[in-house]
Formats: C-alpha cells, sequence, structure tokens
C-alpha cells in the first residue's frame, strides 16, 4: 500500500527525476561561493560571469541557461538549459562539475586526467539499466520505469541552430508519465557541451539513492509512479537532500565496458573545431 501523507511531511522520494524540486533555487548558493564569480541582477533575476568572462549563467522565469564562448565577445560554442522543475539533484551536479572544472576546461576528466572514468551519458544509463527504444527518431533510451528518456539527434546539426532553438539540441534529457512527448522537466545541451557536464548531470539522473522532499513538492502527476518513505525527521531528510545533490557530482565512479547497445554517434559534418 502506498504510503499516506501528509502536506508538511518530509518523504524520500525514488526515482528522483520524478521527485520535483525542493522550492528552493540549488545554482545561485554555489555560483555566489565560486571563487572569481561575478553576480549582477537582470530585473528579478540573477546574471553570473565567471571569472574569466567564458561562461555565463542566468536564471529567467526559474528556468536556468549556461552559455560558455572560447572568446567572450563572440556567438557561444555550447549552451545547457535546465527547465524550472529540473530536480535539484541534477542542477547542483552539473553546477558543481563546471565550477569545479572550468580553469582548466574540465581536462581532469578526460582520456588521461585522474578523473577520467572513460563513461559518456549513453554508458552511464545503460549501467542503471536503461534501454534504447528500438526505432524512435531521435535516438533515445529508456528508463527501466519508462518515466525518463536521454535523446540524441543523429545526422547533420547546424551550430547556430542548436543555439537558436533549445529543441534542436544535440542531446536532452526528459522525465514525466511520457517523456518523449509530454515530459514534466527537460535539460538541453548543444552539442559542443563538454562531456563531463552532461556525465555529472546523467549520474545525478540515474543515481537510485531517494532524495528528500517535503510531501507537497512532489508532483501531482507522479504520485502515482514514485516510491515514498517517511523520514523520522527533519535532520534525517536534509542529510538525504545533502548526499543526493553531491553524490554524482563530486564521487566519479570507476570505468566500465561500453554498454551492449552503444549509442549512435551524431554527426558533427558543420563542427570543424
Amino acid at each position: 500500500m502506498p504510503h499516506r501523507t501528509t502536506v508538511s511531511e518530509d518523504v524520500l522520494v525514488g526515482p528522483r527525476y520524478l521527485a520535483g524540486t525542493t522550492g528552493t533555487d540549488p545554482i545561485a548558493p554555489l555560483l555566489d561561493a565560486a571563487p572569481g564569480w561575478s553576480r549582477a541582477l537582470v530585473g528579478p533575476d540573477p546574471y553570473y560571469a565567471s571569472s574569466c568572462q567564458r561562461l555565463r549563467a542566468a536564471r529567467r522565469d526559474g528556468e536556468w541557461t549556461f552559455t560558455y564562448a572560447y572568446d567572450p565577445l563572440g556567438i557561444p560554442d555550447w549552451s545547457a538549459h535546465f527547465d524550472r522543475t529540473t530536480p535539484d539533484e541534477v542542477l547542483a551536479a552539473f553546477t558543481e562539475r563546471l565550477i569545479d572544472g572550468l580553469d582548466t576546461y574540465f581536462a581532469d576528466y578526460l582520456s588521461g586526467g585522474p578523473l577520467h572514468t572513460g563513461q559518456t551519458p549513453a554508458s552511464v544509463f545503460a549501467e542503471h539499466g536503461w534501454e534504447p527504444a528500438r526505432g524512435t527518431q531521435p535516438w533515445r533510451t529508456l528508463a527501466p520505469d519508462e518515466h525518463a528518456a536521454f535523446h540524441i539527434r543523429t545526422g547533420y546539426v547546424d551550430d547556430p541552430d542548436e543555439l537558436r532553438r533549445r529543441g534542436a539540441a544535440t542531446w536532452k534529457i526528459t522525465a514525466g508519465p511520457d517523456p518523449a512527448s509530454r515530459p514534466t522537466w527537460a535539460a538541453h545541451f548543444t552539442g559542443h557541451t563538454p562531456q563531463p557536464l552532461m556525465n555529472a548531470a546523467a549520474l545525478a539522473v540515474a543515481d537510485p539513492e531517494p532524495v528528500a522532499r517535503p510531501a507537497h513538492r512532489v508532483p501531482e502527476g507522479h504520485r502515482d509512479l514514485v516510491g515514498l518513505r517517511p523520514t523520522t525527521h527533519s535532520a534525517r531528510a536534509a542529510a538525504a537532500l545533502a548526499r543526493g545533490r553531491i553524490s554524482a557530482a563530486t564521487q566519479p565512479t570507476p570505468a566500465s565496458p561500453p554498454p551492449p547497445s552503444a549509442a549512435p554517434t551524431p554527426s558533427r559534418t558543420a563542427r570543424t573545431r
């Protein structure tokens, strides 16, 4: 029988990609504490720039967008966008990896680096039981419960089109009762987004550890799809939430063999960098 909750009760929710948000912003405190990052307000929303001025992060209407331009005055090389209902743990994992690796452009996480695991987002999901949905366009792989998906656009990808239109992004993670057609939340990554950043997000999505939420924060349409367990007191709930936020971003997992069904590689015909 499902656990009956009260509105104010803290619960542990799994899978985490259906847990909803905590109702607080997990990104701004991380960027406020990041050495060398500057903060300004654009209307009511925060706007951040890294010390090198190449990475910008901005919140608008509750949604976060990150852009990177090797030439700070030029067109961005890549962007990542997170819907306002993206779970906190996914946002935090991406942002922590970004802050940690930007100065060396994630060299420690690449081949030969001390934090390199050999993983890709597709292999992360495969290791957690996600399986390809055959015959789909764009190609996608589904979580075991089929309520989350990782999408890859294949074929020719136009760089400017990706940057202009969120739906044209090469990679996308979605979740909800129907993650392909009507996702509850989505994260979009254009083709040049560094793989270590996407790996961090993928690890946070796939992590099987439940996360803490006030019961009323679990989306109503998800309540029949998740497992809910009561927490004994708020301190335990806070500790579970903290563990969930850092587990994917700060604990690289050992390299694993390639998954049985390898994801197709998007053609980068138009990419010469």
